[in-house]
């Protein structure tokens, strides 16, 4: 490792402005009211249920969430999980990393708490953060007309329209924000959903996206038989396991077509295999699997050339799969590092990968996927060091082999390129055109 190298661009990425383009946070209250939010996120619940040795409910309550991770942090040392805290702390409450091993919890809390509750916490971590672009998680019958903040941009999450149906009462809460009887029949259901595009669109949405299970393909589905299954959706009936996946596939053609409709990108989050996991915490009890392919889309994306299909995977092995759907294809784009692959020695492989075959407009760098605002800037800080471990390795190598083998590359285009997949490629893929 060249340090002093790989210490310039890291400094010269944390310089560069963040565009977020993947995140769950609230456009209503974009950071913490508590500590216990931010403790009481996923990551770490679910490694201190996984390290107390038995499973454990988490509380609602956020100061005994902050009870449930406090005597488990010892344990994360070390992890980059751990580290987005201190990030946190370090940046915006201003409290070192140390004294979370010197000073008492009580004082901690309390300390953190005061930052939290300033008039001015929310703009210091935009601020901090030099964030201009967030891009949001909303349900279908979310009402948006109060959003006003430029630098958050709704997306359409569209799972409780494909497999959770049944379970989330689909067609009454369409029928209650469309003013329609959407479970009538498949015309009056695709008029609801138009009316659903139509809005974010007004509302000039990042993309629609969906979570699909690991070796999901979409079929086509007759349409009697997607009709059969409205009327079930409409009477309140559940589905067998095989109606469920063939609504599934019907619905996420029809989500295709009123992407095509609008010109907004499909976003497909390939892989995670859902409640696999019965004594975990809420969102830590997914997984994937390492067989998936993401050959069953294959219809998918030939049929709808003109959606640009930006896409997600969980797994190493479809990390490399999803390098060739964006080597071939025109429509797909390697989005980020999700979830799982979402770690420094991941990111440093499928980045590289990306930077190795594929034209540089066709993946989008990093996304935080954080709960919180504050999250954001220090998931990005792990990302910027491996891209700069990455392109330092890149400039060596250049110097090494010469013009004959290997394209020469400088800091200056280093910086560039981190700005084109970073900024540049998240504006010019997603949003509706």
């Amino acid at each position: 490792m060249n340090h002093d190298l790989v210490s310039t661009l890291f400094r010269e990425f944390r310089k560069l402005p963040i565009c977020d383009p993947h995140t769950h946070v609230p456009w209503d209250k974009p950071c913490a009211l508590h500590l216990g939010d931010l403790l009481g996120y996923h990551y770490y619940t679910e490694l201190a249920n996984s390290s107390r040795g038995e499973p454990v409910k988490l509380p609602d309550d956020p100061d005994e969430r902050i009870d449930y991770v406090w005597p488990h942090l010892p344990k994360l040392r070390g992890t980059v999980q751990f580290d987005w805290m201190m990030g946190i702390s370090e940046i915006f409450f201003e409290i070192p990393r140390g004294d979370w091993w010197s000073k008492p919890k009580h004082e901690i809390v309390s300390r953190a708490q005061k930052v939290i509750r300033d008039g001015s916490y929310v703009q210091r971590v935009f601020e901090r953060s030099n964030v201009t672009k967030v891009y949001l998680t909303n349900q279908f019958d979310e009402d948006l007309s109060r959003l006003k903040d430029r630098r958050l941009v709704p997306c359409l999450r569209t799972d409780d329209l494909v497999f959770n149906a049944a379970t989330a009462k689909m067609v009454e809460r369409l029928d209650a924000c469309t003013k329609l009887k959407s479970g009538k029949s498949l015309k009056e259901f695709d008029k609801a959903l138009t009316m659903v595009f139509d809005r974010f669109a007004e509302w000039k949405m990042g993309y629609a996206a969906v979570g699909l299970p690991p070796g999901f393909a979409v079929e086509p589905v007759k349409a009697k038989v997607a009709e059969k299954l409205l009327k079930r959706l409409a009477d309140g009936k559940k589905f067998d396991r095989e109606q469920k996946f063939t609504w599934a596939s019907f619905m996420v053609d029809r989500l295709a077509q009123q992407c095509a409709r609008v010109n907004a990108p499909f976003c497909l989050m390939a892989g995670a295999d859902r409640g696999v996991y019965e004594h975990g915490v809420p969102a830590g009890q997914d997984l994937f699997s390492c067989d998936g392919n993401l050959r069953g889309y294959d219809g998918l994306l030939n049929k709808y050339p003109q959606v640009r299909f930006p896409m997600m995977v969980v797994s190493d092995t479809a990390g490399l799969e999803l390098v060739t759907e964006g080597w071939i294809r025109h429509n797909v784009y390697p989005f980020s590092h999700w979830w799982y692959a979402n770690n420094p020695e991941d990111i440093r492989r499928e980045v590289r990968r990306r930077l190795d075959v594929l034209p540089r407009n066709k993946f989008i760098g990093f996304h935080s996927d954080g709960y919180s605002l504050e999250f954001v800037l220090p998931k990005f800080n792990t990302f910027r060091l491996q891209l700069a471990l990455v392109l330092s390795q890149k400039i060596e190598e250049s110097r090494i082999a010469g013009s004959d083998v290997t394209e020469p590359l400088t800091v200056e285009a280093a910086v560039a390129l981190a700005e084109k997949i970073m900024l540049k490629n998240p504006d010019e893929i997603l949003g509706v055109k």
